[in-house]
């Protein structure tokens, strides 16, 4: 062991020139991949996350977090310490060995962070290491069940001879919203809104205002909502709004709230589903993605400044945006207190 620690200190003196990282995990090097191998360090970071082992959380000596990959990684050290496994380092390759398994890490397959940048108090609040491995095919090289809790954010590993049951979490604590917050605004204003998902990687967001919104009216948002929330569009793919909420009808739960048609309010069946629209389109402006079908009110609306409204119609009008990201998106929508509010996500 003390002959594997003294390989790694002289490559790692070695490396101390490196100003940037290194691409990981695998893949081939696309063009997205080039560039992050030119960002510092802490980009790289998307959230941290905690792990635990047979039940148990895991002390780390370094954080452990998901990369811009959208993959968990944990750091050398601790992965010799929590799966037990000797790291040799052989030229720029990582050797890992536990009992009769063995496999090869080349060097496009881990991170390898600077140690002159990862010393910088001012970039990052956690600890880091030099080099991470990913940590799902580490695992699961050396014989390891593997998930991750989005929830909470956390790593669930068990052994293969482990029988008792996985770790118990609290539930989060909902966040608590400002006072008097404006009618409109979105998720970059109010931040404490994105704790709704604390395990999501949020782009961006958008909030309005239902305090002083009917119950039926409210109960036709929320159901709306309710279709619309873990809504996962890939690469490329067009939503329709009036496709994924469906039809508004009695027998779906919707029920008659005021409606604009032409100049006028009257009541109709699903009143108050444009609020959900016209806040998830706010959302999808905030977030940059493209949209392909849009309709404004008739009438002046009270919850969103002038011209950032869409109606939708079963039938007729209908908002439909494309993902125009390189990876795939996730809807999120709920109602908090007197607030409806949308999120854009991305995901693996």
């Amino acid at each position: 062991m003390k002959k594997c620690r003294s390989l790694i200190i002289t490559f790692l003196l070695i490396t101390l020139n490196v100003l940037y990282v290194t691409p990981v995990i695998g893949a081939e090097i696309t063009e997205s991949q080039e560039e992050i191998s030119e960002v510092p360090v802490t980009s790289i970071i998307l959230r941290t996350i905690e792990v635990y082992m047979d039940g148990q959380k895991s002390p780390l000596n370094y954080a452990a977090f998901i990369d811009t990959n959208e993959r968990s990684v944990i750091s050398l050290n601790d992965c010799s310490l929590i799966f037990g496994a000797q790291i040799e380092v052989i030229d720029t390759r990582l050797l890992l060995r536990k009992g009769s398994q063995e496999f090869i890490l080349e060097e496009s397959d881990y991170w390898k962070l600077p140690p002159a940048q990862i010393q910088k108090e001012e970039l990052t609040n956690i600890q880091l290491d030099e080099f991470y491995l990913p940590m799902r095919f580490v695992a699961e090289q050396l014989g390891y069940k593997i998930n991750y809790n989005s929830r909470v954010g956390a790593i669930i590993l068990r052994s293969e001879d482990y029988q008792g049951p996985d770790p118990i979490f609290a539930p989060p604590k909902p966040p608590q919203l400002p006072t008097n917050l404006p009618r409109w605004g979105t998720l970059a204003d109010v931040p404490v809104m994105t704790q709704l998902w604390p395990a999501e990687n949020i782009i961006a967001g958008y909030y309005t205002s239902i305090a002083t919104s009917s119950a039926p009216r409210n109960q036709n948002i929320l159901l709306s909502c309710n279709q619309l929330n873990g809504v996962i569009i890939n690469p490329g793919e067009i939503c329709s709004f009036n496709q994924t909420v469906g039809r508004r009808t009695p027998q779906a739960g919707y029920q008659y709230a005021p409606v604009i048609v032409g100049k006028r309010l009257v009541p109709g069946i699903g009143g108050g589903v444009c609020q959900t629209s016209s806040t998830l389109y706010n959302s999808l402006l905030e977030s940059q993605l493209q949209i392909v079908e849009r309709h404004p009110h008739t009438l002046r609306i009270g919850y969103l400044p002038v011209n950032r409204d869409a109606t939708v119609s079963w039938g007729g009008a209908d908002l439909k945006f494309r993902n125009n990201k390189s990876y795939p998106i996730k809807v999120l929508a709920q109602i908090y207190e007197t607030y409806v509010i949308f999120a854009i996500a991305a995901v693996e």
